[in-house]
């Protein structure tokens, strides 16, 4: 049945191509401009599969308290943990990134040119405030020969950096389960420099017990132009998150008995998180005629201390400090008919983890259990070059990243369990785009990752209390691709068909000796086969329609342990099918109406695919209107999420001990506010 919906999108969408070019050449459009590629280039040209999604029209009417609600219809990406504050969103682009326990991993996460993933590949976004949120651009599939380590996808996010006059906006955002966020904002503008001041708080009891969150975050970002060739930002961040209660995962019969349950055992240990944050970051660009310079850095402290649901070892308190620094020459030529830009860089980063554990007297610290110091560093050096003849482009390029990661143990009387490791990799690139005709183009490319371990997930040592587990290999993905691109005055289409091998894939799993902790190992190998729909259309003036489908055909090709062979499974926590179909609304006067249905296919929560959990459909409303006076702009604005109040999990735990693999999601709940602009 699958491949007979294929091909009917396929012969439809190239039977479009002819049946329509004449009146779609009869508008030019303006083309959109990508900057993740790293060489600027518009989206239909770029030979990758990229999704670029604009929020300014409905960036008012959203929560605001998930990241979760920003990733919603992108093809070949999947979410869970919207609701687990203390566990963080975990984020998967074509597999990579599903095995993470908490976080993101194995994804690529920038805001504003300035990364915002730890050099050892470990991501989060409780510090990212998504009030300011201006627009994204994703690259779905491997992507190391751009951004080195832990890049089987890419996340950039650009928040709001130019704006026509001075402003104030303050709003109260209120909610089920407690939910409570204030929100204030200043905007000021000189001739030549941008200030942009933002605070927010929010609060909430949480759906399940034992999942109660408070989070303070401050931005300032400042744009400064010298010339019209050079310009200059400024982002400083802080983000205080004083508690993050884990209600932590339960068994099936226990998701029947009571969905709000938090498991006991996490309730008598207390289990949560306290998170400091601290990051300042620039990014100068200078352009001189056909050559333009871009460089950044960015210094980063994160302090952390978590209760878990084990008494050995179960708080651990970690001060991390991380820095880095990148810059790149990007330079083009023309040759009558031909054009080349080129661009080559590099990229240092490095990750200081000063981490301790102690015992866990049921909330009360005890003795020192482990003291240990980890280190990552990592330098990356790459060539890009985009080569323009006639209706093709020709994209290639190459990179070379050094990883030494160090563990001192600080804690001998259990042994000196110090080490060292070496990851380094290679990741070459290449990709064709041809240009049928004004509005329709195909590409096809090859790309490469690597991904290694995480510090967190190195220590994570089933062999000992300290040092690193050596075991752990990075992993490596090799991806095949081929896709359409449609672009039409009210019409954009995609179509991607890709096919990944992976080796050492990073699996989570949990020990009967160790509760509740998590230990990660290298499976064989895995092969992932999938395709990704995107299709927007204006239907009528003011109402725009988005629809995307994934299929996910993801297994292991070798993979066995000694719990048994997995090879051909499917690979857990990951649905085969995704859909989602979403109608936007927006007219003059300032009426702006989203509606949006997600499908979400069964998928496994074990290596053995020996339970899966179910499929659903979930269902979010958001309305909201403007009032406007000369001086102020006024935006009452309601939202109702899981509208049918579909019963559903938000997380999967893959490969839990016990069964405990269920967190599940609220029925349905409301929120709604008010918004000021002066």
């Amino acid at each position: 049945m699958l491949y007979k919906i294929l091909f009917f999108l396929v012969i439809f969408s190239f039977s479009g191509i002819w049946a329509q070019q004449d009146s779609l050449n009869l508008i030019k459009l303006e083309p959109v401009i990508l900057n993740v590629s790293r060489i600027s280039e518009s989206l239909e040209n770029i030979p990758i599969s990229i999704s670029q999604f604009d929020f300014q029209k409905n960036q008012n009417i959203y929560q605001q308290l998930s990241f979760n609600e920003y990733l919603s219809g992108i093809p070949g990406l999947f979410a869970l943990n919207a609701n687990n504050y203390s566990q963080d969103l975990r984020v998967s682009i074509r597999g990579f990134g599903a095995r993470s326990a908490f976080g993101i991993r194995g994804i690529k996460i920038i805001v504003d040119g300035i990364p915002e993933t730890t050099p050892d590949g470990q991501g989060q976004v409780d510090n990212l405030n998504l009030s300011i949120i201006k627009s994204m651009e994703i690259i779905r599939g491997p992507s190391s020969t751009l951004y080195g380590n832990a890049s089987g996808g890419v996340i950039s996010i650009n928040t709001i950096d130019e704006f026509d006059k001075n402003f104030a906006k303050a709003g109260v955002t209120l909610g089920s389960y407690g939910m409570q966020q204030y929100q204030l904002a200043f905007g000021l503008k000189s001739k030549k420099t941008n200030y942009l001041f933002q605070g927010n708080k929010i609060k909430t009891n949480g759906f399940r017990q034992q999942s109660d969150f408070e989070n303070y975050n401050f931005n300032l970002r400042m744009g400064h132009i010298f010339s019209d060739s050079s310009k200059l930002n400024v982002q400083v961040n802080y983000t205080n998150s004083p508690y993050a209660e884990d209600a932590g995962g339960l068994t099936i019969e226990e998701v029947n008995e009571n969905r709000d349950l938090a498991r006991q055992r996490n309730v008598d240990f207390k289990t949560e998180e306290t998170i400091r944050q601290f990051k300042v970051g620039t990014h100068f660009t200078h352009k001189w005629n056909a050559l333009t310079l871009s460089t950044y850095g960015f210094y980063s402290s994160r302090d952390f201390y978590g209760l878990l649901p084990f008494e050995n070892g179960g708080i651990v308190n970690l001060a991390r400090n991380y820095l880095g620094n990148g810059s790149s020459i990007t330079f083009g030529q023309n040759f009558n008919k031909f054009k080349n830009k080129t661009q080559i860089g590099y990229e240092f980063a490095f990750q200081v983890d000063q981490r301790l554990r102690f015992m866990n007297l049921e909330g009360i610290q005890g003795i020192k259990t482990l003291e240990q110091n980890e280190k990552f560093a990592s330098l990356g050096l790459f060539f890009l070059d985009h080569f323009s003849f006639g209706d093709f482009l020709l994209r290639a390029g190459i990179r070379y990243d050094s990883n030494r990661l160090k563990a001192k143990d600080k804690f001998l009387s259990d042994g000196d369990d110090s080490g060292e490791i070496s990851l380094n990799s290679i990741n070459p690139s290449l990709g064709l785009n041809y240009m049928i005709n004004t509005h329709n183009y195909i590409y096809t490319n090859f790309s490469t990752s690597f991904e290694t371990p995480a510090l967190s997930e190195l220590s994570a040592n089933p062999l000992g209390d300290g040092g690193f587990n050596e075991e752990l290999k990075a992993q490596k993905a090799r991806n095949y691709e081929f896709g359409y691109k449609l672009k039409g005055r009210k019409t954009y289409a995609e179509i991607a068909l890709f096919y990944i091998e992976t080796d050492n894939d990073l699996i989570p799993y949990e020990l009967e000796d160790f509760p509740d902790r998590t230990f990660f190992r290298n499976a064989g190998s895995t092969s992932r086969k999938g395709i990704e729909l995107l299709f927007k259309q204006d239907v009528v003036k003011n109402l725009e329609l988005e629809a995307s489908y994934t299929y996910s055909d993801f297994k292991y090709s070798s993979y066995e342990t000694t719990s048994g062979n997995f090879d051909r499974n499917e690979l857990p926590g990951i649905p085969k099918h995704l859909g989602s179909v979403t109608f936007n609304y927006q007219n003059k006067d300032g009426l702006t109406i989203r509606l949006q249905t997600q499908y979400v296919g069964v998928l496994y929560t074990n290596d053995i695919n020996s339970i899966r959990d179910k499929g659903y459909a979930l269902t979010n409303f958001n309305f909201g209107f403007k009032i406007r006076s000369k001086k102020s702009t006024i935006l009452p604005f309601l939202g109702i999420n899981n509208v049918f109040d579909t019963k559903y999990n938000d997380n999967i735990r893959i490969n839990a001990f016990g069964g405990r693999y269920y967190e599940p999601a609220p029925g349905i709940n409301i929120f709604g506010g008010i918004r000021v602009e002066l």
